[in-house]
């Protein structure tokens, strides 16, 4: 069978985050390799070009302008100048490669990529990798990103049934939303055996290690987690914690604030920011629990299962796509986003219950197994796309009866 032809477009410049990760693992996945003819228009200096660079995989140089200053930040897409110079670029890039399919990862790259793949008459896919809520956009840019999903946008994927239902809340029809929730390689985030962490902390034989895992930024509550070891170490309760993770360059005078927040209460016996370890997986197989504590709704919680897999009892902030994760009590443990009071009762009840932690342990480790594998996103995303092609071809040569969606190349409903 022919390879099925997609653009894949990301224009993000720095550290990659959630989105990025995504994409580098499903164009990793060896049935993507194989199945799929594939090429990403990227920025060519960007850390995700060199990651795709290393797998071998073809990009085409592209670049979508930050927003800057106070105004970039409430019309976080960007300016209409902006997604038309994009917007040309791909569609340079679309006469070129031809793709069945044009899919895009994150918010600006949606409305360009949308724009170019009309102008073609491909189909555009919208990754959507954030709530549209108030929690991440402005009115103005939630106006905007409605807007030319409904004008441009064939499908949105949202990664959760909460960000589905957001995007239905802001005007965007069901018939084009189609949820694909987050999946990992199980082989590269099985629970490894380093112990360097734990040698390098100096641990006590049988100390907790308890753990803040992913993006140092505001929203993820780094800041919430050191108040909980606060309160854990004024109750003189054993363990030690640990924030591991990427700070961005807009966020180096906020991680800067947390380690004056440890030097200012004390606390620097009990929280450490050590260097990561080579590998995610290599991290968490070393911590005892790890604390999920985003302050906001996250859009899927992908570090959640990444713990699950690596064999970690999770407590998660019960907002957003965790509850989605996460069966409270049988996989793992929620409380109330920001509440104290609610971590430090989960906190104590599971390192208290070694019967509760190796529950969960499994549960969590059957649940990655049957929901959340990179198998299952790429059949997913197959899905998607043979639901376009389908609605694509003529009556006569369907092989499932006529849809009510519009045609695939038709972005308007």
């Amino acid at each position: 069978m022919k390879p099925r032809r997609l653009l894949f477009v990301d224009g993000h410049p720095a550290t990659p985050g959630g989105a990025q990760v995504n994409l580098i693992e499903l164009l990793g996945h060896p049935q993507a390799r194989t199945q799929w003819e594939i090429r990403v228009a990227c920025d060519p200096a960007s850390p995700l070009s060199g990651t795709l660079t290393r797998q071998r995989i073809l990009r085409q140089h592209y670049r979508h302008p930050e927003p800057v200053g106070r105004l970039g930040r409430l019309f976080r897409l960007g300016t209409a100048r902006h997604r038309e110079q994009a917007a040309r670029r791909l569609q340079d890039l679309l006469a070129g490669f031809q793709p069945e399919a044009v899919i895009s990862c994150s918010g600006r790259d949606h409305l360009a990529a949308g724009m170019a793949a009309a102008a073609a008459g491909i189909p555009s896919v919208w990754w959507v990798n954030e709530n549209l809520t108030p929690d991440f956009f402005s009115w103005a840019a939630r106006r905007t990103f409605v807007s030319e999903a409904l004008a441009h946008a064939t499908r949105l994927v949202p990664v959760s049934h909460y960000g589905a239902t957001a995007l239905k809340q802001a005007g965007v029809p069901e018939n084009r939303i189609r949820v694909v929730h987050n999946g990992i390689p199980l082989r590269r985030h099985q629970r490894g055996h380093s112990t360097l962490l734990r040698r390098q902390l100096r641990l006590k034989p049988g100390e907790p290690l308890i753990g803040f895992v992913g993006r140092i930024t505001p929203w993820k509550g780094p800041r919430f987690f050191l108040e909980l070891a606060e309160r854990w170490a004024a109750e003189r309760r054993p363990g030690r914690f640990v924030l591991l993770g990427p700070v961005a360059r807009e966020d180096e005078a906020f991680a800067a604030s947390l380690r004056e927040f440890v030097r200012d209460r004390g606390l620097r016996g009990r929280v450490s920011f050590p260097p990561p370890p080579p590998s995610e997986a290599d991290a968490l197989a070393q911590i005892d629990l790890l604390i999920h504590c985003s302050i906001k709704p996250e859009p899927f919680g992908r570090v959640i299962i990444e713990g699950m897999a690596a064999g970690v009892p999770v407590i998660g902030a019960c907002d957003g796509g965790v509850p989605e994760i996460i069966t409270q009590g049988v996989n793992g443990g929620m409380a109330a986003p920001g509440n104290l009071t609610d971590y430090l009762a989960r906190l104590t009840a599971v390192l208290g219950n070694p019967a509760m932690r190796a529950a969960w342990v499994n549960a969590g480790h059957r649940t990655v197994q049957q929901r959340f594998t990179l198998d299952r996103v790429f059949d997913d995303f197959e899905g998607v796309f043979e639901e376009l092609a389908q609605a694509a071809r003529p009556k006569s040569a369907r092989r499932s009866p006529a849809s009510n969606d519009p045609p695939a190349a038709v972005a308007a409903g």
